[in-house]
């Protein structure tokens, strides 16, 4: 539990590596309505008293950050609504924008912050776009929504903490070592390392860059 002011709110934390499977805990989020952000941003939230929009773009983001993004043009808070049963169309696009994704390996991970249902209400639906055509902004169809202004922490209902750990014989993994020699390699100064990284990322396909 973490203080909300004077109230607490309640804080489930799973920690996963990244080739587990996420199913279970993406079936907490059908029907809800949430937020997510860095887990390390989720103190000052709570310290605050409210999630707030970003919409001067001074608040570190957790998906990216656009100029041209439509509920932040409005002053909203940006949300994901899976409160419909999603059908292949709204399965198409969330995983186009994933609420999984800003957790990485190697950092804290990510906060999800679960609504209470009297935020419904204010909810504006990413149909507004269309009404306003307003297409040239950008938006998720069937997934984003917003909520005009901050939303109170006194509104969210609980939190769930995801954490990825990175797996060693994974793909990704291998990846991404093979990604950090290559930009050694391409620095003057580590030239001797440099070529030590270069021969051990043809070894990469069999188990990465070993230093």
């Amino acid at each position: 539990m973490l203080a909300r002011n004077r109230t607490t709110v309640k804080i489930t934390t799973y920690v996963r590596s990244e080739t587990d499977s996420l199913d279970d805990i993406l079936s907490l989020l059908q029907g809800r309505v949430f937020h997510v952000t860095k887990r390390a941003y989720l103190p000052s939230i709570l310290a605050a008293g409210q999630i707030r929009p970003n919409a001067d773009d001074t608040l570190p983001t957790s998906f990216g950050s656009s100029s041209n993004a439509f509920f932040r043009n409005r002053g909203c808070v940006s949300l994901f609504d899976y409160r419909p049963e999603p059908t292949e169309e709204m399965r198409f696009y969330r995983s186009k924008c994933w609420p999984f994704m800003p957790a990485q390996p190697g950092d804290s991970g990510i906060a999800i912050l679960m609504l209470k249902p009297q935020v419904h209400s204010a909810i504006v639906p990413y149909t507004r776009w269309k009404e306003e055509g307003a297409l040239s902004e950008m938006v998720v169809p069937y997934v984003e929504a917003g909520h005009p202004g901050p939303i109170s922490a006194e509104l969210i209902d609980e939190v769930l903490c995801l954490k990825i750990e990175e797996d060693p014989t994974s793909l990704p993994a291998r990846l991404r070592k093979a990604l950090k020699c290559r930009a050694l390699t391409a620095q003057p100064t580590t030239r001797t390392h440099g070529e030590h990284c270069a021969s051990a990322t043809a070894g990469a396909r069999a188990g990465g860059c070993e230093r």
